[in-house]
């Protein structure tokens, strides 16, 4: 990384190399305090520079940068700031791989300073997209230096523990399962980068049984309003009695009717229980007018049917009348045709 210097007793990348590990060791034991919280980042920021390029200018983004929350929680990247104003203040001249080099280190540390701050914030989606941009950085520094690169990868992985925390309380706080179910894969992604295979893999179970549960209810509330969508186009009428009876001449099409509007009523509130489980208001509300039109129906083809029972109560009513009364008719005639005998036979012995 430095100019060449036939005085020095190692090589240029063998005295780099042990200058990082004594500012990696003394960084372990000593870590510097500075003042945290928005308004230190901002006043520990001024003179930094977006695009450096000299090492002048990688120095003073380097230097500005300190006291930032996310290097001071992952002490990790506070080594490698500590060890990057290091090496600008050593070399003279940037060559194009030195200047590569810090270029990947500064891009390590702002993308990680950007996940960790949507982090703090509360969004733990965005944060898990832009660490994935850190791994990413991490990979091209490791092009340039190993020891830094796996340095970062370690604070990374803490770092991935702490959104599958988030991400979890997110999941168990979603309404929505479809919403609950993208952020348990997420959940299961951030555990398994974090090396966290037990806890991995209790959440992807989690996310199974309710994919499962998810699948058979929108398969059943599709099913419900297919059916409800069926019976009321086959009875078009039927959510007024009057109608109800015109459109069912045949009596038993009307029980049937009625029979299918009972269960197909059931289901339909057992649908929208379910969308509003799992949150689909959408769903839920169209379920609920569903439901009041073939409660209307089921109560028109009840209604009907009463009166047409009553209908044919009247007449059985009317026939069992007449028959009853020409047994009763016949009986007297009978009755009467029996004494007139006994009259008849009297007179005859007298």
């Amino acid at each position: 990384m430095s100019e060449t210097n036939l005085d020095d007793p190692l090589p240029t990348p063998a005295r780099v190399a042990v200058v990082f590990t004594a500012f990696v060791v003394v960084t372990a034991m000593v870590v510097p305090i500075a003042t945290t919280g928005a308004a230190a980042d901002e006043r520990n920021r001024l003179g930094a520079v977006d695009d450096p390029e000299t090492a002048e200018e990688y120095f003073e983004t380097f230097r500005t940068m300190e006291g930032t929350a996310a290097y001071e929680e992952y002490d990790e990247f506070e080594t490698l700031r500590t060890f990057a104003i290091s090496q600008t203040q050593e070399i003279g001249t940037l060559d194009a791989e030195a200047e590569a080099e810090l270029a990947a280190v500064l891009e390590t540390m702002r993308t990680f300073e950007s996940a960790y701050n949507n982090a703090e914030d509360g969004q733990f989606e965005a944060s898990l997209d832009t660490v994935e941009d850190v791994d990413a950085a991490i990979e091209e520094l490791e092009t340039y230096d190993e020891t830094q690169a796996t340095l970062a990868d370690l604070a990374v992985t803490r770092f991935y523990e702490r959104l599958g925390d988030g991400l979890r309380e997110d999941a168990e706080a979603a309404e929505r399962t479809p919403d609950r179910l993208e952020l348990l894969s997420m959940t299961v992604t951030a555990y398994e980068r974090a090396n966290l295979p037990d806890e991995a893999a209790e959440f992807n179970l989690r996310a199974e049984q309710l994919s499962a549960e998810y699948e058979n209810d929108l398969e059943q509330i599709n099913e419900t309003e297919a059916a409800a969508g069926a019976l009321l186009e086959g009875c078009s009428d039927c959510t007024k009695t009057t109608a109800a009876l015109a459109g069912n001449p045949n009596v038993l099409a009307l029980f049937e009717h009625y029979r299918t509007a009972q269960a197909v009523n059931a289901d339909v509130q057992d649908a929208q229980a379910a969308a509003e489980s799992h949150g689909l208001s959408e769903r839920e509300e169209e379920l609920a007018a569903r439901s009041e039109t073939v409660s209307n129906a089921r109560t028109s083809l009840a209604l009907a049917s009463v009166s047409v029972l009553m209908g044919y109560g009247v007449v059985v009513g009317l026939l069992s009348s007449l028959l009853f009364g020409r047994v009763f008719t016949w009986q007297r005639t009978y009755d009467r045709a029996q004494i007139g005998a006994v009259v008849s036979v009297g007179d005859t012995d007298v």
